[in-house]
C-alpha cells in the first residue's frame, strides 16, 4: 500500500509578485498572484481551510483521503477525485473526463481509481485551483484559458482568427507546439497538463441578424469574465458585459444584452435558441479542454502511472474531439428545425480586421499566434 500523499499546505502570504513571474509548484506564489489579478476572494479560502481541517480530521482518523490508497475497498493504489463543472453525460468536460478515467483505470488495471464530483461540488474552477495543491482535488478537466489568472500564455486559448478549422486545431494541439504550450503554461502555473480537446468553435447566438464587422458596432452581449474575452469584443467596437452563464438566458429575456458567445454545443445546452434566433458563425475562438493535476504532486508518482496518465489524457483529446464534430452536425439540423438561423459571415474580413489585435494587447503571445497559423494546412 502506498502511503497517501499530504500535500503542503496553502500559505496565505500578504506579499505580491509580479503576474508574470513564474510560479512554478509554489502554491504561496500562486495565491499571491491571484490576488494581483483581482480574484481571490478571502471567505472563500477560509471556508476553504476549514473544509481541509476537516479533510484532515478524517485522513488522520481512518487513513484515507485524496491520491489516497487501499482505503476505499476497490483494491486500487490511488484513489483520486476529479472535480468537474458538468454533472452528467453530453456535457464536453464531463464526457471527456470520462474518456480519461476509463482509459487510466485500463492501463493500470485498476492500480488507479478516479471518482467524480460533478457540478461544481468541490468548488468553482477557480477554488478547484487554487486549492489543488492542497488536496482540495486530484485532478480536474479544464480548458488552457482557465488558468489565465496563473500565466499569461494561457491566454493563447482564447485568441482569436488564429485558426481556420477542426484539422488546423488538430494540426497544433496534436503536435509538438501544442505540447510545448501545455508544457510551459504548466511550468510557468505550477500544474501538470495533459492531453488537448477540441471544445468546438466558438459562435454568436443573437436577437438580430448580423454579418459583418460593422454590425457588430455598439452590439451588447454577454461574455465570460476573462480579460481576454473581453478584450476581443471591445476590438469589434461591442459593448461586451461580463456574466455568469446561469444569467445570460434572463439577461437575454429582459434585453440587458442582445447575444452571448460560446460554442453551438453549450449555446444549446444552455437553450438559447428560445432567446437568440440568430446563430452567427464567427468561429472566432478554437479552445481546448486539457487534464491537469498539480504539478509537484504528478512528478511524485511511479513513472508508469505518468506514463498511463498522459496516454489517457492524449486518447480522451482525440476522443472528444471526433465526438464534438458529429454533435456539432446533429445539433444544426435539431436547430435549424426549432427554427434557428444560421448566418455565414466573411471570414476573411473578420481575420484581417483582427490583424494586429496580438500584437497591440499580448505582444508577448504575438510569436505563439504566428506559430499556430503558420501551421495551417493550406499555409
Amino acid at each position: 500500500m502506498v502511503k497517501p500523499f499530504i500535500r503542503q499546505h496553502i500559505l496565505l502570504s500578504g506579499r505580491r509578485h509580479d503576474c508574470h513571474v513564474p510560479a512554478a509548484s509554489d502554491p504561496s506564489q500562486r495565491i499571491d498572484r491571484i490576488k494581483e489579478k483581482g480574484v481571490f476572494d478571502v471567505k472563500k479560502t477560509l471556508a476553504m481551510v476549514l473544509a481541509l481541517v476537516m479533510m484532515f480530521t478524517l485522513l488522520t482518523g481512518c487513513g484515507g483521503g485524496g491520491g489516497d490508497s487501499g482505503g476505499d475497498g476497490t483494491g486500487a493504489e490511488y484513489t483520486w477525485r476529479m472535480a468537474l463543472n458538468g454533472s452528467a453525460p453530453g456535457e464536453l468536460g464531463y464526457d471527456m473526463a470520462t474518456f480519461f478515467k476509463e482509459k487510466v483505470e485500463e492501463l493500470t488495471s485498476g492500480r488507479v481509481s478516479i471518482e467524480f464530483y460533478g457540478g461544481n461540488s468541490l468548488g468553482s474552477t477557480t477554488e478547484v485551483l487554487e486549492g489543488m495543491a492542497a488536496g482540495v482535488a486530484d485532478i480536474t478537466c479544464e480548458s488552457v484559458g482557465t488558468l489565465a489568472p496563473f500565466t499569461n500564455l494561457a491566454n493563447i486559448d482564447i485568441m482569436p482568427y488564429i485558426y481556420n478549422g477542426y484539422d488546423h486545431f488538430q494540426a497544433v494541439w496534436g503536435g509538438e507546439l501544442g505540447q510545448e504550450i501545455l508544457d510551459t503554461v504548466g511550468n510557468d502555473s505550477g500544474f501538470k497538463l495533459m492531453g488537448a480537446g477540441y471544445r468546438g468553435a466558438r459562435i454568436v447566438t443573437a436577437t438580430k441578424e448580423m454579418k459583418t464587422v460593422e454590425d457588430f458596432a455598439g452590439f451588447k452581449l454577454r461574455s465570460p469574465n476573462l480579460e481576454g474575452y473581453i478584450k476581443v469584443w471591445e476590438w469589434m467596437g461591442s459593448a461586451p458585459t461580463p456574466l455568469a452563464m446561469g444569467e445570460t438566458y434572463t439577461a437575454l429575456q429582459q434585453g440587458t444584452v442582445d447575444g452571448q458567445e460560446n460554442s453551438i454545443l453549450d449555446s444549446q445546452s444552455y437553450s438559447f435558441q428560445e432567446v437568440c434566433p440568430y446563430w452567427i458563425l464567427t468561429n472566432h475562438v478554437y479552445s481546448a479542454n486539457t487534464i491537469i493535476m498539480d504539478k509537484a504532486y504528478f512528478e511524485s508518482l511511479p513513472e508508469d502511472i505518468q506514463s498511463a496518465l498522459e496516454e489517457a489524457a492524449v486518447y480522451a483529446g482525440e476522443q472528444i474531439g471526433q465526438e464534438v464534430l458529429e454533435r456539432e452536425d446533429a445539433a444544426k439540423e435539431e436547430l435549424t428545425a426549432e427554427g434557428v438561423t444560421f448566418v455565414d459571415v466573411d471570414n476573411a474580413a473578420f481575420t484581417e480586421h483582427f490583424s494586429g489585435y496580438a500584437e497591440a494587447n499580448f505582444p508577448d503571445l504575438a510569436d505563439w499566434c504566428n506559430q499556430i497559423r503558420a501551421l495551417a494546412p493550406n499555409a
